[in-house]
């Protein structure tokens, strides 16, 4: 098969690439290398075709050779990073929105299979848990803070998704609840497990926001890939909305502890683990509902946050 993948160079999209390429198939991933980096494709780039350009120009799938042999688009380029919400949110919105269209309409105009990245921020501040079943999503007043630049504008691509669905298209969503691993990005826009391991290392401090109580369900980057391969490899899914995710949930008070325990086993340096103000608008709790990837796609997440945290510090030495 032949695939289209969007925001290919970045952390989940490199690691997606890869195996589709392990796998047989020919891969043609668009990427600007704003966030992405054309390093995490070394290991395929002689066996792929990369062409670089944003995602949310239509002239950019022109340079796409014989595009009408395209099975399925996987649409992973967006902007995120909580950071880029409250700084430039204008910019996080017409990347995410305008790449999600142009992408969705290439995909449309080719008759391809398309798999649209989205995300639980989608639900915004929605307390209900397990999160991402029929619920509602749930904004604050758009005054209050800038966070919902990100998870409105997967809101939004959601919406086009279903109404591509509706008018007859192959398309699925899938929403990885916060992704971890080998080459996720750990500067200051980055996320946080990587934030946390790059700080332990470079100043032996990790900084918390708020008082740590707010939790999170962190899903090592080989499970997403199964995850992502399942979704996009499936027939008779259309319409099909999943979330891969793990069931376990931690505090990031306790998770700044055990890197920082991590961290001091393997290096030998000290760490400590201090506590500062936070962004507004983040959400207490993250645990997805898993009934559609366990049921539908017999998928489960599978490495356990002690050995997926060792092998992203271990990436990081």
């Amino acid at each position: 098969m032949r695939f289209l993948v969007t925001g290919g160079a970045g952390f989940l999209g490199s690691s997606l690439v890869e195996s589709l390429v392990d796998l047989g198939h020919d891969v043609v991933v668009l990427d600007n290398l704003w966030r992405g980096e054309k390093g995490n494709l070394h290991a395929v780039l002689d066996r792929i075709s990369l062409i670089e350009a944003d995602a949310c120009l239509p002239s950019s799938y022109s340079s796409i050779v014989d595009p009408h042999s395209i099975d399925v688009v996987y649409h992973l380029a967006a902007i995120n990073g909580t950071k880029w919400f409250h700084e430039k949110p204008r910019l996080v919105m017409d990347v995410n929105i305008n790449s999600t269209l142009r992408s969705l309409e290439f995909a449309e105009n080719h008759r391809c299979r398309y798999v649209f990245t989205s995300s639980p921020e989608a639900y915004g501040e929605s307390e209900k848990m397990p999160l991402g079943g029929d619920e509602s999503a749930v904004f604050s007043a758009s005054h209050h803070h800038q966070r919902h630049a990100y998870g409105a504008s997967k809101y939004l691509g959601e919406l086009a998704v279903h109404h591509a669905v509706r008018n007859g298209m192959d398309a699925r969503i899938v929403r990885p609840f916060n992704g971890y691993g080998p080459r996720l990005l750990g500067n200051e826009y980055g996320q946080v497990v990587a934030m946390m391991i790059n700080s332990a290392l470079q100043d032996g401090v990790i900084s918390v926001h708020g008082d740590g109580s707010q939790t999170r369900s962190l899903t090592y980057i080989d499970d997403l890939v199964q995850g992502m391969l399942a979704s996009g490899l499936k027939n008779d899914a259309a319409g099909m909305c999943v979330n891969l995710g793990s069931e376990d949930e931690i505090s990031m008070a306790e998770l700044a502890k055990r890197i920082a325990n991590l961290v001091e086993q393997e290096t030998g340096q000290t760490v400590s683990v201090d506590f500062s103000e936070g962004y507004p608008g983040d959400s207490k709790r993250r645990l997805p509902n898993l009934f559609q990837a366990e049921n539908t796609l017999q998928w489960k997440a599978e490495t356990s946050l002690e050995d997926g945290l060792l092998q992203t510090l271990r990436s990081m030495l």
